[in-house]
């Protein structure tokens, strides 16, 4: 279970667009106004207490990127911050794009990560081998 906490009185808890989103919408919680290669940080006004062994993901919103060329920057919350989730935006499209108090600015993906690690010696085979960019075709 995901706890958030609400850090200012106009700030919307994220939720689930559908029962089958695999995302919660974060909203923003001012106005502002990203023009065409600027980038800025955004505040959500939620704080979240993700289950151990989880991280959130920030992912743009699929809307808001086809429409206006909006896509997110950074945005990876580990399972022991407590801060303020804040959404980094970029425009890479032509037009200034506004957004208002309580956009739906992107969404939060919780996933399970491993924490595990060691070194080995050699690691197994695969078809791909050290096949980097294109090697599986264009």
């Amino acid at each position: 279970m995901i706890q958030f906490k609400r850090l200012a009185d106009d700030a919307r808890l994220p939720v689930r667009a559908t029962e089958g989103s695999a995302g919660f919408d974060l909203y923003c919680t001012i106005r502002a106004d990203i023009a065409p290669g600027h980038r800025m940080l955004l505040p959500t006004g939620i704080a979240a207490a993700l289950p151990p062994g989880t991280c959130g993901q920030i992912w743009p919103r699929s809307g808001i990127a086809v429409h206006h060329g909006i896509d997110r920057l950074a945005g990876l919350i580990d399972a022991d911050f407590r801060g303020e989730i804040q959404v980094s935006l970029v425009n890479h499209g032509h037009e200034t794009v506004s957004i208002r108090p309580g956009d739906r600015i992107a969404q939060l993906v919780v996933t399970p990560y491993l924490a595990e690690a060691v070194e080995v010696e050699e690691l197994d085979e695969t078809w791909r081998a050290e096949g980097a960019f294109g090697s599986t075709g264009v």
